[in-house]
């Protein structure tokens, strides 16, 4: 059976109807990216001890619209993958360490919700904001711009952290979590914020990709005209693996790289562009470039390529392949690691059934008003303490990690899901059949008799290039394609 249970739901499901829709990032204007050549030394040291300092580099990048779009349609609430032709692939809580630099190992990212948090205000930021800028426990992003722009001269320690809090409050709202308004930030955050030297001992990580996730599944339904999340993240974990769209850079000295301009990976996508078109404007020609993809064209290990190796600085906690939940305050997303294993430089087997999370993502803040999240969500967060005793392991891929359509893998993968999006103009039923799971393939099976790297002559790849710059021709005319089980056709 499919493993796809909210198709009916899903954006896929209308884009076959001819429909088609343009999904616009929520981000906040922040004072202090804009302005960070002239933030106080003061703060900035405050600011870089907590762990945040980094962030403020990101200034430079633009949202491409099309882009975001056209990834969220891959994506699957169900196994909280995107699906491509090749396979499954996601955005982990190594990607959001290497890309981001946030740490993803310590405690989670929960606590408080409801009760006077405003009140709070006057010790923590040493403003009560105005009636204006509150709506409940959130705080508008603009009073936080307008108010912490200039530290006097003369502020005391306790002032000088005060615009510290409100800058991170800033970035956290604007930039890390933004929720679908783009307007506000919940005051929550603040009180994880009080101890500055705390602060570098929660997961940021972790919540972050939990929010980015259970962005992206609101955003499969067609409805959604916005998106909240860190789509910085996902748009420069787009451009790190798949060469066919990401923009090509201006190459790093050896001087800029001992410098640390390169990292966290994210700040080198900030830098000036040779070229920043990538074969497409229009959410389809995208959608067909996704579509007829080539091995060559995705990279299951980007960080371990030699130029993109050089920069970082950090060895990566092995938190990064645990399979565990993600936790921020109300949300519970899982990490399920186990699904994009060659992201790891593992052989990939076939994995478990999804959890169901249906339950989870019925969970917010709304109406929660007597919930205390750390005791409702005890279990889950027992789970995260225990994620060193949930690390996957595996058997070295060889070659690029592609694996050909005949593998042990592939037959699955091909029977379970939706490979391609691009609808055809004229088809019927009889076009189509439909699948079945071969009897003796199992979870957990490997392919150990797989053909590994259907590209194995080819070298390891130059620094990402653009597409010729023509126009798409669409997708080139393919065999018969499978739907996934339980579906008479995917168009």
């Amino acid at each position: 059976m499919s493993i796809l249970r909210l198709q009916e739901k899903h954006v896929t499901k209308y884009v076959w109807e001819g429909n088609e829709r343009l999904l616009r990032p929520r981000r906040h204007a922040s004072w202090v990216l804009k302005h960070e050549d002239i933030l106080d030394q003061r703060v900035k040291r405050l600011i870089d001890h907590s762990g945040f300092g980094h962030l403020l580099k990101f200034k430079h990048i633009d949202f491409n619209h099309v882009l975001i779009t056209t990834l969220v349609e891959r994506w699957r609430t169900e196994t909280h993958t995107f699906h491509f032709p090749l396979s499954e692939t996601t955005v982990t809580l190594e990607d959001v360490e290497l890309i981001l630099g946030l740490p993803i190992d310590g405690q989670v990212v929960t606590g408080i919700t409801s009760g006077d948090l405003v009140s709070l205000c006057d010790q923590l930021l040493g403003f009560i904001p105005p009636s204006t800028a509150i709506k409940g426990n959130a705080i508008k992003l603009s009073w936080l711009n307008n108010t912490f722009q200039e530290l006097p001269h003369n502020a005391t320690d306790d002032v000088i952290a005060q615009h510290a809090r409100a800058h991170i409050l800033t970035l956290i709202g604007s930039l890390l979590m933004p929720d679908s308004s783009g307007s506000k930030v919940h005051l929550m955050y603040l009180l994880l914020l009080a101890d500055l030297n705390n602060i570098r001992n929660y997961s940021w990580g972790s919540a972050v990709l939990a929010s980015l996730y259970r962005a992206l599944d609101h955003g499969i339904d067609f409805n959604q005209d916005n998106i909240g999340g860190c789509t910085l993240l996902l748009q420069c974990w787009a451009w790190e693996r798949l060469t066919c769209i990401s923009p090509q850079l201006q190459p790093l000295t050896d001087e800029e790289v001992q410098q640390g301009v390169g990292f966290p990976l994210g700040k080198r996508w900030t830098r000036r562009m040779h070229r920043t078109h990538i074969g497409g404007t229009t959410v389809p020609q995208i959608r067909a470039i996704f579509d007829g993809i080539k091995a060559k064209e995705f990279l299951w290990t980007p960080y371990r390529v030699e130029y993109v190796r050089r920069l970082i600085t950090i060895e990566v906690s092995p938190t990064a392949r645990a399979i565990v939940p993600l936790i921020c305050f109300a949300t519970v997303e899982f990490h399920q690691v186990d699904r994009v294993m060659r992201q790891f430089g593992f052989r990939q087997s076939i994995p478990s059934d999804p959890f169901n999370r249906d339950q989870l993502h019925k969970e917010d803040m709304r109406g929660r008003t007597d919930r205390y999240w750390p005791q409702y969500h005890v279990a889950w967060i027992a789970m995260w303490n225990d994620r060193r005793n949930h690390l996957i392991h595996g058997n070295q891929f060889n070659g690029n990690g592609h694996l050909h359509d005949n593998s042990t893998y592939m037959q699955w993968y091909i029977n379970h899901i939706i490979r391609y999006i691009t609808p055809i103009q004229s088809s019927s039923d009889d076009d189509y059949y439909r699948p079945t799971m071969p009897s003796q393939v199992s979870a957990n099976q490997s392919d150990d008799n797989e053909i590994e790297g259907t590209d194995d002559d080819i070298p390891p790849p130059p620094p990402p290039t653009l597409r010729s710059e023509q126009q798409p021709q669409g997708r080139p005319r393919r065999q018969r394609r499978r739907p996934p089980c339980g579906t008479t056709s995917h168009r």
